[in-house]
Order: C-alpha cells, then sequence, then structure tokens
C-alpha cells in the first residue's frame, strides 16, 4: 500500500526505518555493542513509546522519532504536516464504500490501517490489521445471519458509564431538558429547540470542544465535538480532524470538556492543546463516507498536565464518562436520543441567540430514529461544530455490571434536508475503537 500523501505530507522514505546508535569502536564488548545496537527510544506514557531516528524534540523536552509504539501497535512516521489550515467540518462523500461482507479480509485490513495524527505528525500503521478484519468479518456475517442479541452482547461487551469524581448527578431525568413539540429536524428547518446543558453537570462535562479556528492558547469556536467514553478515551467522526479538500489532516486542536464560553471560567475542567493521538480508518481519506466515518482520540500521551484539578491524560477519571454498546435496532428506534455538542457560530434555540461556543443539545424520540447498517438517521437539531457529537440514549443493557445510565450509540456527522445522520456504533466502529484505545 503506498502511503505517499500529495499534499501536505512528507512522503514516506527511509528514513521511517529503526536506528541504532552509533556503532560501538572497535574494542567495544560483546555486551557494549548489544547496547549500542538498541534504538533509540522515548517513552511517554505507559501506551505510547517512539523508536529510531527524532524526528522532533517537542516543547517538554521529549523526542518523537521514527516509529511510534501505540498499544504494541508499530506505526511508521510519514512527515510533518505543513501548513494546514481550520476547515468548516462538513463531512466527506467522495464515493461509496464497499460493505464488510463484499470485500475480503486483506481489503478490509487495508480499509482499517490506522491513520493516526499526533502534535502536527503523521503516522501509518506499519501492518494491516488482518485479525481486526477477520474479527469484524465473522461479526459482520453474525449480525447478517441473524445471531442472537445474547450471542452478539458476548463477543462485543457493552461498558457501563460513570460519573468520575467529581460531584455526582443524582437525578440524571433533572438535567436533560424535554424536547417541545413541533421540532424539526436541523436548523432552519422550523424551530430550533436547542437548549443549552449544565456543562458542570454530568453527563454534559464528558463532552469535548474541538477548536483550531483561531489562537492556539485559547478556544475561540468550535470546529467539532466529541464525548469520553473511558478514562482516557474519546468518540467523534474523522472530517473532524481529516481536511477532505487538502487530503490531509486538519491542525492540531485546542479542547476541553465541559466547555463554556459565557462564564467566567470557560474551562472548569481544563484546557490543552494538543495532547492527543487520534486514529482514524485509512479508508476514510480514500472514500470519505459515512461507512469509516469514525474518530478514536487517545488522551493517555504523557502531557500529564494538570489543570483545575484535571490530568489532560485521564480527564475522565475527574468528569466521567458514557458507557457504550452495540445498540440493537429496536433499541435505538425505540429510546429518546440525546444529541449535545457544540455549534460555535450562528444562533440557537427558539427564538435564537448566538450559540456562543457552549453544550447545546436537541433529542430525537424513538418514533423519529432510523437506524441502518452504519448510521442512525435522527431528528435532534445540530448546526456546524455539532459533528462528533455523541448520539447517546438512557439503558440498561444486559452487559455485566453496566447497569442504567447513559450510552453513546453514535457520533452525529451531518445533515440533510429531512433528517440529520449519526454514524452508527456498530460493530466495525466498536472493534477499531478497541484496537485503538488505551483504555480498552
Amino acid at each position: 500500500m503506498n502511503h505517499t500523501k500529495s499534499k501536505g505530507i512528507i512522503s514516506l522514505s527511509a528514513a521511517m526505518a529503526t536506528v541504532c546508535l552509533a556503532a560501538g569502536t572497535a574494542t567495544a564488548g560483546p555486551a557494549e555493542q548489544a547496547l549500542q545496537q538498541m534504538p533509540q527510544e522515548s517513552i511517554f506514557s505507559t501506551h505510547l513509546r517512539f523508536q529510531g531516528d527524532p524526528v522532533e524534540t517537542l516543547s517538554d523536552g521529549r523526542v518523537m522519532r521514527t516509529t511510534a509504539i501505540f498499544r504494541g501497535k508499530h506505526f511508521e512516521w510519514t512527515g510533518k504536516v505543513e501548513n494546514t489550515v481550520a476547515e468548516d467540518e462538513t463531512g466527506g462523500s467522495r464515493e461509496n464504500a464497499p460493505p464488510v461482507s463484499a470485500i475480503s479480509a486483506e481489503e478490509l485490513a487495508e480499509n482499517l490501517r490506522g491513520i493516526a495524527f499526533f502534535n502536527g505528525h503523521q503516522f501509518v500503521e506499519a501492518e494491516a490489521p488482518i485479525e481486526l478484519a477477520r474479527r469484524i468479518k465473522r461479526l459482520d456475517a453474525m449480525e447478517r445471519d441473524g445471531a442472537s442479541r445474547a450471542d452478539i452482547e458476548r463477543l462485543l461487551p457493552g461498558t457501563g458509564a460513570s460519573q468520575g469524581t467529581a460531584e455526582r448527578t443524582v437525578d440524571l431525568s433533572a438535567v436533560e431538558h424535554a424536547k417541545p413539540a413541533g421540532g424539526n429536524a436541523r436548523i432552519p428547518h422550523g424551530p430550533d429547540d436547542r437548549s443549552v446543558m449544565n456543562n458542570h453537570s454530568y453527563p454534559h462535562r464528558t463532552h469535548i470542544v474541538f477548536d483550531n479556528t483561531g489562537n492556539t492558547s485559547s478556544i475561540n469556536g468550535s470546529q467539532g465535538s466529541g464525548t469520553l467514553i473511558g478514562p482516557s478515551t474519546a468518540m467523534s467522526v474523522a472530517h473532524v480532524f481529516w481536511n477532505e479538500s487538502a487530503n490531509t489532516w486538519e491542525s492540531a486542536h485546542r479542547w476541553a470538556p465541559g466547555f463554556d464560553s459565557a462564564e467566567g471560567d470557560s474551562s472548569p475542567w481544563g484546557d490543552w492543546y494538543a495532547c492527543y493521538w487520534v486514529t482514524i480508518p485509512t479508508a476514510y481519506t480514500i472514500y470519505e463516507n459515512s461507512t469509516y466515518d469514525y474518530a478514536v482520540l487517545d488522551f493517555d500521551v504523557g502531557c500529564n498536565s494538570v489543570r483545575n484539578g484535571v490530568n489532560s491524560d485521564r480527564p475522565g477519571s475527574t468528569v466521567g464518562w458514557l458507557g457504550f454498546y452495540t445498540a440493537s435496532t429496536n433499541d435505538i428506534e425505540s429510546r429518546t436520543g440525546y444529541l449535545r455538542g457544540y455549534p460555535g457560530t450562528g444562533t440557537c434555540g427558539n427564538p435564537g441567540q448566538s450559540c456562543g461556543v457552549r453544550v447545546w443539545g436537541d433529542i430525537s424520540y424513538g418514533s423519529e430514529n432510523d437506524a441502518f447498517s452504519y448510521t442512525i438517521r435522527h431528528q435532534a437539531d445540530t448546526s456546524g461544530g455539532q459533528s462528533g457529537s455523541a448520539f447517546y440514549h438512557y439503558a440498561d443493557p444486559s452487559c455485566s455490571g453496566c447497569g442504567y445510565g447513559a450510552y453513546l450509540v453514535g457520533m452525529h456527522r451531518a445533515g440533510y434536508t429531512n433528517y440529520n445522520e449519526a454514524t452508527r456504533f456498530y460493530s466495525s466502529v466498536y472493534s477499531f475503537m478497541k484496537s485503538y484505545s488505551s483504555d480498552y
């Protein structure tokens, strides 16, 4: 597979190879020679380290190198992303991607090969994840053959929600606003029923804003949203981070959970620049459509910066996270879906007011939801900046120990004339997330 990029990325070259320390002298003994032949290494965290030639020394003194080892997977450096600019997130639709059932495991593995962005540099998974592809092929066949929910859940166990160590929200229903009658999908298609959520309360403090629209020292807008689903893991959509028109990455984002620009302290849970490793499927860079429009963010990358009592490496430990499971079509179409995120620009609510950079949300009743293989069509109002927002519902899944709570079942990605659309958290997305998250 050719990973050479024509725009913004330095081509893959011999510099990718892991490089040893300088050769020893002729008089060096066997032990010294063995030590000298060990690859140079920089340890960033338990799950992330680098080997080989240096490619950049960060401001905190850590050295990035030509091979990244993330969760035991080898990623090779393919270049620094140059001259990137913020672009409105619109969601690609270049061409249809073949369904899982129509391609071989080897082809699927190439589609799922992780392409990652870290501190302005691109890394590509050295080997296509064939075991991941085979697993997804098996799960897809089971689902198409009508396997029982018990069998599916046994192979795809859900994970329960957590409120973290911050103040507990006792009455979850009190923090989720009801939708007035007469709402329509997506402004300006009728009344905009969104309300501002309390960013200090769970689950709204788990929602993350990503901003690269202005000064990197502060959050000035919203280029996209995401939601924590573990101490160090968040889910979003690929097009928030990938610039379709330039066929390269967006510049690094500043991010914050539970942000509210209308408050004196707009980042009560801290905010950080970069300090994340984001992985998307290579196939999104080819097809740019809903089949592969998902992104896994991991914050356990050794920044270890504490602000307002929250550690950038494990923000979910403080603010909490949503649970997740592969909800059935009946679950999605019978339960009220909640969608919360950061519009960033324009007007929100009815009557309209400035959106600001705040957690806004709306709901879509079960009868308004349509679940498809890869997507969920819903009627919750959204606008630019809310791509990546969690589409979640309240449930008590049968997974062992999960319990009642808020569970992510999709990530909002696009709006159309008569409906809005989320990427469904189905077996492929679930499996990809498990492969590229330090939590799971």
